[in-house]
């Protein structure tokens, strides 16, 4: 059975100078999955003041693995690649660098203007550019053809829908999270919304330092991903584990490696 993995945005900045493209550029023929072409459109997109910086998958198109760049210079971290492979266990590639398409496959050949992406497209145009350069089934060309009437009748047999009742869970909670180099607890609220099993984050900097906003991403099997970007220029990312309608767990580092942690309170 195909795992399904996505993974929210982790606000690490990359520099476009320090960026070796050549050697993590992925070629061959590949297929994305549902679950990655609509991480790819959230990355092309952006949001929270954060641009595009690398897009990488699984070498079987499955596991979708990205990151952005905040606003100001971007700083490359030396650990895209590996930190992919080290999520899935599996071998990771370049798929695309900002929003142009890197991965070569034959058609696409990763060139600026004709491999390149925008942000204000459509998600149907979006899908459409990546059918066009080999990366997803069908193409974009339509063919019109005429099917001779016929007096015999088809019969449609009626298909049986499985009704699958989804989780859902709506809210806000209290936040308590400690940072390296903060001697206060940052006190926050967490808005979420577990029907998409995802949500926001909002926190006040203690000292007047500002304020960060961000988001999280759940998976079914009770881990996750995070991150925020604050107004003071600074960011952190990690991981995270949850229990359905109980209290959640956080950890990761920030643009200078220092440790972030938080927990989120229990549904009461």
């Amino acid at each position: 059975m195909k795992k399904i993995l996505g993974i929210m945005v982790l606000g690490l900045l990359l520099n476009t100078s320090a960026f070796s493209a050549n050697k993590n550029v992925g070629t061959g023929e590949v297929t994305l999955s549902s679950s990655t072409v609509q991480h790819f459109i959230k990355y092309i997109k952006g949001g929270y003041g954060s641009k595009p910086g690398t897009f990488w998958i699984t070498i079987d198109g499955d596991g979708p693995y990205y990151w952005t760049c905040g606003e100001g210079s971007c700083q490359s971290s030396g650990r895209e690649r590996s930190a992919c492979e080290t999520y899935y266990g599996k071998e990771c590639s370049l798929f695309a660098h900002r929003r142009t398409v890197k991965w070569q496959n034959g058609i696409n050949s990763g060139h600026y203007k004709k491999s390149s992406i925008k942000r204000k497209w459509s998600d149907a145009e979006i899908r459409a550019r990546l059918t066009e350069m080999g990366f997803l089934g069908g193409n974009t060309s339509s063919t019109t053809t005429t099917t001779p009437k016929t007096s015999k009748k088809v019969e449609k047999k009626k298909e049986t829908k499985k009704l699958v009742k989804k989780y859902e869970l709506k809210g806000e909670r209290s936040i308590a999270l400690s940072w390296e180099g903060y001697e206060e607890l940052i006190a926050g609220t967490v808005n979420f919304d577990e029907t998409d099993y995802k949500g926001t984050l909002n926190l006040p900097l203690p000292n007047n330092d500002g304020t960060c906003d961000g988001t999280y991403s759940l998976q079914k099997g009770g881990k996750g991903t995070w991150q925020i970007a604050c107004s003071n220029n600074m960011g952190a990312a990690g991981t995270l584990k949850w229990v359905k309608d109980g209290g959640v767990t956080g950890t990761g580092r920030d643009h200078n490696d220092k440790k972030v942690k938080f927990t989120v309170s229990k549904n009461s």
